[in-house]
């Protein structure tokens, strides 16, 4: 389970060293922007994000609530939360209300970046990605992009993101680690809950999941942890 854990948290990672190089970063994310490559795109955040999370381990470990802050910034942005709320939402899309859609989608939003950055703690100094060849045309909306988590003395462990072309931008919607699906889990988890919750529980939900502080977990080298 940690090496899901930590597959989930180093293929999205996106971690800026200080808040005082912010302005550097926004300079570089609005280049990213222009890539019309998903997985040129993918491997220049990962390559980024990883450099940038090793020199902000130190302050993280101090402060573990910056993650939140951290990936709000740099990851999000890479990441088309309104496209995968609604196919989290899946067949309820069509049947809540405008205002409710949009406040379901704020609230998977902060879910979101707690989530990412829960399982960022998983994070180790060693760990590194490799983003493989992607198969992708021109014409094509959806892209699906492989890479390998890889550290010395463990087994690589392949993660797939799935990235969709909207509003003249590649970004990524859902992410596979040891064939689980993040968005297909939730999905599971929501359409069930809906008939006893409603949407207005399901967003109380998401919003307390959201508020929860992060912890860091104890390391371990075994798979059944």
């Amino acid at each position: 389970m940690k090496k899901l854990v930590s597959a989930i948290a180093l293929a999205c990672a996106c971690l800026v060293p200080t808040f005082t190089s912010t302005a550097v970063y926004a300079a570089e994310q609005a280049q990213y922007a222009d890539i019309q490559d998903p997985r040129e795109l993918f491997e220049k955040v990962t390559q980024s994000a990883f450099k940038r999370f090793k020199a902000s381990w130190s302050e993280v470990k101090q402060n573990p609530e910056l993650l939140k802050q951290i990936i709000r910034e740099e990851l999000l942005p890479y990441i088309d939360h309104e496209y995968a709320a609604f196919k989290v939402l899946g067949k309820y899309v069509r049947d809540v209300k405008a205002d409710d859609r949009k406040a379901f989608v704020d609230a998977f939003s902060d879910y979101i970046v707690t989530i990412y950055a829960q399982l960022f703690t998983q994070y180790r100094e060693t760990q590194d990605i490799i983003v493989q060849p992607t198969m992708a045309g021109e014409e094509d909306k959806i892209a699906v992009v492989r890479s390998k988590i890889v550290e010395p003395g463990r087994p690589d462990i392949d993660v797939t993101f799935k990235l969709i072309y909207r509003n003249n931008q590649w970004r990524a919607f859902d992410m596979e680690a040891e064939g689980i699906s993040v968005l297909s889990t939730k999905r599971k988890e929501i359409g069930a809950a809906m008939p006893r919750m409603g949407i207005t529980g399901i967003i109380k939900d998401l919003k307390d999941k959201a508020e929860q502080k992060l912890t860091f977990k104890s390391d371990s080298s075994d798979p059944q942890s």
